[in-house]
């Protein structure tokens, strides 16, 4: 967060969980609950800590705590979205005139009050500081960027403009008066709303939200995204380029998505109200922009669907061969569909099984290269390896099967905005690059040497039809395997499902009032950014109707049968990774980041930013002529 960019508001949980609920409007608003905080009052070194502050290093407490960490993954699951609006020109904000001034537009930030993070399908951001109570004035904050949290007795204050502050864009600090004190405010169970001033934004006030996620956090969703399924046909990838193009590959493709990823970052430095992917392509291309970005993220969330039940039935089949594949992909629909039914909070923990499972699967693959003493399958005598590809055909493969993995940047733009220091997302990237390049290449170098040319399309399944290992590996991977697509389907079609919701009309109510029990159960001064089980859920899924929710489920259903279907007519999973890489890996994370930077960095750009950008998007387009036509013929 910037020093002077103007003023930011703490407003504790359970009170804006309150207000999101009993209020529906910006106007007849009693009062305000919250903490104004100017600019001059957050610390301009964030790596140095107050000494009056008291340290919290429990697993427990802390903005790295385990239930933060809870908070920050189920936001990051949230993320991945598509947009149906082709017009909005922000996914995530609300565009409305300023009450005060018509010349002045108010951008005012969609959040979901249980997660407290970014929604398409979210409520206002304003509405927080409505309803009862009162608006305080702290005279310092904590560093954010710490484990450093103290509690304070607020100022408590009031308004005498009835309108909402936030959205008044000759607000200032001086307009508040004494009212009373009735709650302490404690930095760890309070969220900050940033207010961006007009004359700094093109007359545009912004609101919203400053980001919860700490550098850790941050890390560990971004590896989630890049760590997949792809990373099991590496060495397939590895065989059809040989060692002498493959490895050189792995390593550009590795230094050229970071490049990009920098791009992005530097691309949502340029406006606040930037949040997602799709921003960037409107804001460099208008709807056209937009309408191609959910297309392209459509496709490949269906791809990847595809993808794991694939996986899901080749895994279980060659450990019960007797069965067929097409049965163990109608038993996984059968598991799926029920799943996907689950709401996104339990989604979220249901998921983290997913990459358990896929870094337990790497770590089994390294035992078993290291555990037997004779080829095929081991290290100590590894089996024959070419070192060029053995025809050009086969060279085309590898380029989308090497380049799938490094797909994560439709994420990463909302990954950088859930951050508590956006300024530490590119730290982070190098972080997170080094992990998924260690991961994925030494996969791909010990499964190549391991089975050498008789490499399957899925490592696993050589493992599971190669003899001379322990009994429990066998069952381990066949299990882990089975996980990964239970674990992660569910989330994958939600995006598809919401989308088909809003085409269908089924809009979730977010504006049903609380009770007095509720209310009283979201009041704990204690509550954390991870909501607790109270019948705010149960009373928002009562407010459904039965046709809406009949629909929505229906939905459910034809996306998962989608993905069945098209796994069943293409079982290939190389071919599937190949065109998934090479189609939509080269488009999302080399060419439209580069003519983004381009566009909206026009006036900044170096020059040899621009050249490096050219050379990029003309490789990025030849690689993925070749891949697509290898990957389709």
């Amino acid at each position: 967060m910037e020093s002077n960019e103007g003023t930011y508001i703490s407003v504790p949980i359970s009170i804006a969980r309150r207000n999101s609920k009993s209020i529906n409007n910006y106007g007849d608003i009693e009062g305000t609950y919250g903490s104004i905080i100017t600019a001059d009052e957050f610390p301009n070194d964030c790596s140095k800590s107050s000494k009056a502050q008291k340290s919290s290093t429990s697993p427990f407490n802390g903005p790295n705590s385990l239930k933060r960490f809870q908070s920050s993954y189920q936001r990051a699951n949230s993320f991945k979205s598509i947009e149906a609006n082709m017009s909005k020109e922000r996914s995530y904000f609300n565009k409305i005139s300023s009450p005060n001034d018509s010349s002045v537009s108010a951008y005012d930030q969609l959040i979901d009050y249980d997660t407290m993070g970014a929604s398409i399908g979210g409520r206002r951001l304003s509405i927080a500081l409505n309803g009862r109570g009162s608006l305080s004035k702290k005279t310092s904050i904590a560093d954010l960027s710490n484990d450093d949290f103290v509690m304070r007795e607020p100022i408590a204050v009031q308004t005498s403009d009835p309108s909402n502050p936030l959205l008044n864009p000759s607000y200032q600090d001086n307009d508040f008066a004494v009212r009373s004190q009735s709650h302490k405010i404690n930095d760890i169970n309070s969220i900050i709303i940033q207010r961006l001033k007009a004359e700094k934004l093109d007359n545009k006030v912004v609101i919203k939200i400053v980001g919860q996620s700490t550098k850790p956090q941050t890390i560990f969703n971004s590896v989630n995204v890049l760590i997949g399924i792809g990373l099991f046909a590496l060495p397939l990838g590895l065989k059809y380029s040989g060692w002498y193009l493959g490895i050189p590959m792995l390593v550009l493709f590795a230094v050229g998505t970071l490049f990009t990823a920098e791009l992005l970052s530097k691309c949502l430095d340029t406006d606040p109200s930037l949040i997602s992917y799709g921003d960037l392509g409107y804001a460099s291309f208008g709807p056209l922009g937009r309408a191609l970005i959910s297309v392209l993220f459509s496709l490949d969330l269906l791809g990847a669907g595809v993808s794991l039940f694939i996986l899901f039935g080749d895994s279980l089949n060659a450990l019960f061969p007797e069965v067929s594949i097409t049965s163990f992909k109608l038993l996984g629909f059968v598991i799926i569909c029920p799943l996907s039914l689950v709401p996104l909070r339990v989604l979220s923990n249901v998921s983290l099984m997913g990459i358990t499972s896929t870094l337990g699967t790497i770590f089994i693959i390294f035992f078993c290269g290291i555990w037997k003493n004779t080829a095929p399958g081991s290290l100590h005598s590894p089996c024959h390896t070419n070192w060029w590809p053995e025809s050009f055909k086969n060279f085309c493969l590898s380029i989308g099967l090497l380049s799938a993995c490094w797909g994560g940047h439709a994420i990463f733009p909302n990954l950088k905005n859930d951050m508590r220091h956006p300024k530490a997302f590119k730290s982070c990237l190098k972080y997170t690059y080094l992990i998924t390049s260690a991961a994925d290449i030494g996969t791909a170098v010990f499964g190549f040497l391991m089975f050498g040319s008789g490499v399957d399309n899925e490592i696993t399944k050589n493992i599971l039809g190669t003899s001379g290992y322990p009994k429990f590996v066998y069952y381990a991977i066949s299990s882990l395997m089975s996980i990964i697509p239970l674990a992660k389907t569910p989330l994958n079609c939600l995006p598809i499902v919401s989308l088909l919701d809003t085409i269908t009309g089924i809009n979730a109510s977010n504006d049903a009032p609380i009770n007095e029990e509720d209310e009283q159960a979201i009041e704990s001064e204690y509550e954390d950014l991870t909501p607790k089980n109270s019948q705010l859920s149960v009373a928002n899924e009562q407010n459904k109707s039965t046709k809406a929710g009949l629909i929505s489920c229906l939905n459910k259903v034809i996306v998962n049968g989608l993905f069945l279907a098209t796994s069943i007519l293409y079982p290939d999973f190389d071919k599937i990774l190949a065109l998934l890489g090479a189609g939509l890996c080269f488009v999302i994370c080399f060419i439209l980041p580069c003519l983004f930077y381009m566009i909206m960095c026009k006036n900044t750009i170096k020059q040899w930013e621009f050249c490096t950008c050219c050379v990029i998007i003309f490789i990025s387009l030849v690689l993925s002529v070749l891949g697509v036509g290898a990957a389709v013929l």
